[in-house]
């Protein structure tokens, strides 16, 4: 069931509760991206937080660059083309579930001590905490059920998808044909627990670029 139900809190009406089906199975990073790998498939690192280190998500990549990026790593690693791509809306919300009905893939309630955001607003009654005010290195809090870290903060993640309303129920969507939004999802370092939930749907210009956006990459299954 992706989407949200209609009693969780802070939950918008974009968020329709509806029945996915998932036909094709496909890999989806552990981590998002790193500046690190960033530099070594695209020889330069953009980043705004590179203090924190080549572990650190990278950020300030557009979804249009993150195309360029994904073609590139095809090439160094030999594979056919289009075959390593962006999850679609569908995928990532399922990988974040982990097989969760909750807000959260931890359940009812987020605090930093979760997930990187802003912890001065936490969720479902947790208690107020850090507000780091950048990344952190991937995989530096619990994964979820099925071993896929940061999956509720630190970088929004790009998805392959435009923006759109919700049609029902569907199998395997891809999303509308055109949009002016590309979907991002996961919430950020500099947002509220409420907009790390795993159903929040937000979107950015394919154009745009700044230092609370990143992503992960998925492929089919057996590739």
């Amino acid at each position: 069931m992706m989407g949200s139900p209609e009693n969780e809190q802070d939950r918008l009406p974009r968020e329709q509760l509806h029945r996915v089906t998932i036909t094709q199975p496909f890999y989806i990073g552990a981590y998002e991206v790193t500046q690190g790998q960033w530099r070594k498939v695209m020889g330069s690192n953009h980043s705004q937080f590179k203090e924190v280190g080549e572990n650190a998500p990278v950020e300030q990549v557009s979804w249009n660059a993150c195309q360029e990026f994904l073609r590139r790593l095809e090439d160094l690693e030999g594979l056919g083309s289009n075959r390593v791509r962006l999850p679609t809306e569908a995928e990532w919300e399922y990988a974040c579930r982990a097989g969760t009905k909750t807000p959260f893939c931890f359940g009812d309630r987020l605090d930093s001590s979760m997930a990187n955001f802003d912890g001065n607003y936490p969720y479902g009654g947790a208690q107020k905490g850090v507000y780091r005010q950048k990344t952190t290195p991937v995989g530096s809090f619990k994964p979820n059920a099925w071993g896929l870290y940061d999956m509720h903060g630190n970088v929004w993640e790009w998805c392959a998808d435009w923006r759109g309303e919700y049609s029902g129920d569907a199998t395997d969507p891809t999303g509308p044909a055109s949009g002016s939004y590309r979907v991002i999802r996961g919430g950020s370092w500099y947002r509220s627990a409420r907009d790390c939930r795993s159903a929040y749907r937000y979107g950015s210009t394919p154009g745009y670029a700044y230092n609370g956006i990143g992503f992960r990459v998925s492929l089919p299954a057996g590739q």
